[in-house]
């Protein structure tokens, strides 16, 4: 009867969650991770075009969809296609990893103004899968690295 009680629990939390969280490419800073959360507060003051905008705000669910023990930052891109990125620092649950590095980035999941949804990395297509990691390199990797001194590395 337990045995049954705790599949029907965890059967309820994984559909309550939404399910899992999906990943794209992850990017790499050999540097702890307060330096790279100091980086992102940078390019948060000097880019507010990057923050989200109040129109949007209903789509920051993340906690109420389970997921707020996650450290993320969400990043929102006005131009075409108008979205936001879902990114989280990818743990290994090692103290060791935050005091020293490395540093891990991953974005999780991407919001889209055409499908007024967030979608996982499956939902797209090669080509598109393509040109969200070359947007997150250009428009986000890049002044990270430029503010930390850092240069991140790409990996699948």
């Amino acid at each position: 009867m337990k045995i049954k009680l705790l599949f029907i629990l965890l059967l309820f939390a994984m559909i309550s969650c939404d399910g899992t969280l999906g990943g794209f490419e992850s990017r790499s800073f050999n540097t702890p991770k307060q330096n790279i959360k100091r980086a992102i507060d940078t390019l948060f003051a000097t880019n507010n075009e990057l923050k989200i905008p109040e129109k949007w705000n209903e789509h920051d669910d993340w906690e109420d969809r389970g997921f707020g023990f996650l450290d993320t930052r969400i990043f929102y891109f006005q131009s075409e296609p108008e979205e936001m990125y879902y990114v989280s620092f990818v743990e290994n649950g090692n103290e060791k990893q935050d005091e020293n590095g490395p540093t891990i980035l991953a974005i999780r999941s991407i919001f889209t103004k055409r499908h007024n949804n967030w979608l996982k990395e499956e939902d797209f297509d090669d080509m598109e899968k393509e040109r969200i990691e070359t947007r997150f390199d250009t428009e986000i990797i890049s002044k990270l690295e430029n503010y930390s001194g850092v240069k991140a590395v790409r990996k699948n």
